[in-house]
């Protein structure tokens, strides 16, 4: 009806649609999964800093690493699993055994550390973040393709803080003799 009381024609008709509660987009989702996923990777960039810093200390962040990469790929394989129907007793099983193999690892690579000496700072923090890059990208085949992604991206941060590594004394050293040579040129002007 309008405001004089006469009857609306273009009054809308409630459907059963209308009543339907509305779900979370499915963009909405992706774009929360990938925030989380990159949460993950800057996680990892601080451990490298805290590794090269701190060894020991850096044991007890990958540690503690481990349960978080472990839950975010839960959490996701989880809503994953439960669209398609999967049992949820296996899946949970099957990420459990996995994250606790990079746990192994982890401290397999911290106890070559403590005990032989064969090992230093900056071999600790690109092994262990390998070994994570390696169980990400793993849980990327079994579980969730972002995990794939994820873990290309941690390798591909190992290679290059270990290339940048080399290559960084390949320009440093260049660049200070040249520096020190100009200077004692500058000073011998003067």
């Amino acid at each position: 009806m309008t405001e004089f009381g006469t009857p609306n024609s273009e009054t809308p008709i409630n459907t059963t649609r209308d009543n339907i509660p509305s779900k979370p987009s499915m963009a909405k989702s992706v774009r929360q999964e990938e925030a989380i996923l990159l949460t993950l990777i800057v996680l990892s960039t601080v451990g490298i800093a805290i590794t090269n810093f701190s060894p020991f200390k850096s044991f007890y962040f990958w540690v503690a690493m481990v349960p978080v990469f472990g839950l975010t790929s839960l959490y996701i394989g989880w809503s994953k699993a439960r669209k398609r129907g999967e049992g949820i007793s296996r899946i949970i099983w099957v990420q459990l055994l996995h994250w606790i193999g990079l746990l192994a690892a982890i401290g397999l690579i911290y106890l070559l550390y403590s005990t032989t000496g064969r090992i230093d700072n900056n071999q600790l923090a690109l092994l262990t973040l390998l070994s994570l890059a390696l169980a990400t990208f793993l849980a990327g085949v079994h579980f969730e393709w972002r995990f794939m992604v994820v873990g290309v991206i941690l390798g591909a941060a190992v290679a290059g803080a270990a290339l940048i590594e080399q290559v960084l004394w390949m320009i440093i050293i260049p660049i200070a003799a040249i520096l020190i040579l100009a200077i004692f040129w500058w000073k011998r002007k003067t």
